[in-house]
């Protein structure tokens, strides 16, 4: 019989604090600590370390923590091995999106996937590359989709999921650079990008060391942390910036921006799906994961 409070107790553990265990879990911080309370009673031994605001495990709780992981395994692997002897792909999703695949990629392949299978439950939090990255690599998602090529620890299975490019746009109204030009010859302008962890920077930048141009050396006007924010300040009139040309094709198309072509060729750049090699999948994480590929 499965013992809610060793599922609570890991949870704890995992996130190493009870309000974002509790919220996790759609419980209130008593009711989980009551649960923690419960199950060191059983054992007449402290499973926690609590000091200064912050919890820790003891050895007991260390080697409980163990055993919590080996058991819910084996749920996983019962409730996986029900799940494909009965082909209901049903119960709980949860992926992580970095802002351009989350806004243009992914709602389509979600709304596609839920009219196959409409019983799953599908949550996903937008954040950018390096956030999305961790929240993976720390087992809060089941899967992430982030852009660009990234070094990936070695519990990190990522694979290409499809990709865009990037162009430099300017407002409409501008005239510098009608023509193709050089990269070199657009660098003194004054640029608007990411934050240093996004995707859409990192590419950038890629494509900037590619053709020998430091990218410390670029005039960066302003950093900003949306997509959105990108596009008002460049209609705005503040700067130049690269950004997906999924993300301005409208844009583009109604005539508020103007793309700036360079001789050096197209920004191009991957969407690659990301995975916890050590992290259990359900069998309905296996379903989306083998649509995702194949869309």
């Amino acid at each position: 019989m499965h013992d809610t409070r060793l599922y609570i107790f890991k949870a704890v553990a995992d996130r190493k604090s009870f309000s974002l265990a509790a919220q996790d879990l759609f419980l209130t911080q008593s009711a989980v600590s009551q649960y923690i309370g419960s199950l060191e009673s059983s054992y007449g031994l402290k499973l926690f370390d609590r000091m200064h605001r912050k919890i820790s495990l003891t050895a007991a709780g260390e080697k409980l923590y163990h055993y919590a992981v080996e058991i819910e395994h084996l749920y996983q692997e019962a409730e996986k091995a029900m799940r494909s002897l009965s082909e209901t792909v049903s119960g709980r999703l949860h992926i992580g999106a970095s802002l351009t695949t989350g806004e243009y990629l992914l709602p389509e392949i979600l709304a596609k996937f839920n009219r196959l299978y409409p019983s799953v439950d599908i949550s996903m939090d937008i954040y950018n590359t390096e956030q999305i990255m961790r929240m993976v690599l720390d087992g809060q998602l089941d899967a992430g989709f982030i852009e660009g090529a990234v070094e990936l620890p070695a519990s990190l299975e990522g694979q290409v999921c499809g990709g865009d490019e990037l162009v430099i746009i300017a407002p409409a109204t501008n005239d510098l650079f009608r023509e193709c030009t050089t990269l070199e010859k657009m660098l003194n302008q004054r640029w608007i990008l990411r934050e240093s962890s996004s995707g859409t920077r990192t590419s950038f930048e890629a494509f900037l060391h590619r053709y020998n141009h430091d990218p410390s050396t670029l005039n960066i006007g302003m950093e900003l942390g949306s997509t959105q924010a990108i596009k008002e300040a460049v209609k705005a009139g503040l700067g130049i910036a690269p950004i997906s040309s999924l993300a301005v094709a409208d844009e583009i198309q109604r005539g508020e921006f103007q793309v700036l072509p360079l001789t050096e060729g197209p920004i191009t750049r991957n969407f690659i799906l990301l995975t916890n090699r050590d992290k259990f999948k359900t069998y309905t994480t296996e379903m989306f994961l083998e649509f995702v590929l194949s869309v």
